[in-house]
C-alpha cells in the first residue's frame, strides 16, 4: 500500500478548514445575522480564490499520486461517480431550495469534469505545466470566457449561481497540481519531519465527507437557532 504524503494531506486540510470557515460566515449573512458581502465583497472573494486554489492543487496532485504507479480504472470510475453524484445531488437540492441561484456546476461538477479532462497527463509533469500556464494566460488575455462553455448553450440556466467554478482560469489550477504531484510523488514531504499527529490532517484524508456534510449541519444547527429566536 502507498504511503500517504503527510504534506497533501496538511493542504486538503488547510483547504477544508478555511472552506468551513468561510461557509460559516455565508451561512451567517443569509439568516441575516451579519451584514458581510460574503462571498462577492473585498478580501471575501480573493479569501475564496485560496480555498479553490489549495482545493484544486491537491486535486491534481492526487491524480498523480494515487494513479502513477498503476492506473486502476475500476477505482478512478467509482471516485469520479461517488463526486459526480454528490455533485448531482448538491444541483438537486439547491435547485429547489435556491432556485434563482441553483448550483450547477460548482466545486465537485468541476472535480469531476477536470478528473477526466486531466487524467491522461498524470504521467507528463511538463506538458501538465506548460498547459497549465495556456489555460491562465488565455483566461487573463481574455480569449476564454470564465462562463465557458455554458454562454455557449441555451439553457436556463441562473446568471448568478451559487458556488460557480469556472472551467478558465482553474483547470489550469489542477495542471499545475500535476506537476506538484510529481516532486511530491518524488518523496518531497516536508511535513512529514513534523511528525503532526494524524488527528490534525484526518479531515484532509476525508475532505469529501467533510464538504458533504458540513453545510447541512451548518443549516440545521443556524435553522434551529433562528426558528427558536423568532419564536420567542
Amino acid at each position: 500500500m502507498q504511503n500517504r504524503n503527510i504534506t497533501l494531506d496538511a493542504i486538503r486540510t488547510l483547504a477544508i478548514v478555511l472552506m468551513v470557515v468561510f461557509h460559516f460566515a455565508y451561512d451567517l449573512r443569509f439568516f441575516g445575522w451579519v451584514d458581510w458581502n460574503v462571498p462577492n465583497g473585498k478580501g471575501w472573494r480573493e479569501f475564496r480564490y485560496v480555498i479553490l486554489t489549495l482545493f484544486f492543487v491537491s486535486v491534481g496532485a492526487s491524480l498523480v499520486l494515487g494513479n502513477y504507479r498503476k492506473f486502476s480504472l475500476k477505482m478512478f470510475l467509482l471516485r469520479l461517480f461517488s463526486i459526480a453524484f454528490w455533485a448531482a445531488v448538491i444541483s438537486l437540492f439547491t435547485y429547489y431550495f435556491f432556485n434563482a441561484n441553483w448550483i450547477f456546476f460548482g466545486v465537485l461538477h468541476f472535480i469531476a469534469v477536470a478528473s477526466v479532462l486531466c487524467v491522461p497527463l498524470i504521467r507528463k509533469p511538463i506538458l501538465s505545466l506548460l498547459l497549465g500556464f495556456v489555460a491562465v494566460t488565455l483566461f487573463n488575455i481574455g480569449l476564454v470566457s470564465s462562463k465557458w462553455p455554458f454562454n455557449l448553450i441555451s439553457l436556463s440556466l441562473p446568471h448568478s449561481p451559487n458556488d460557480y467554478v469556472a472551467i478558465f482560469p482553474w483547470i489550469g489550477v489542477v495542471l499545475f497540481g500535476i506537476a506538484i504531484g510529481h516532486v511530491l510523488k518524488s518523496g518531497f514531504d516536508p511535513f512529514a519531519k513534523w511528525n503532526i499527529p494524524n488527528n490534525l490532517t484526518l479531515l484532509g484524508r476525508h475532505s469529501l465527507a467533510v464538504y458533504i456534510l458540513h453545510q447541512p449541519i451548518f443549516f440545521a444547527l443556524f435553522g434551529t437557532i433562528y426558528w427558536f429566536s423568532s419564536s420567542v
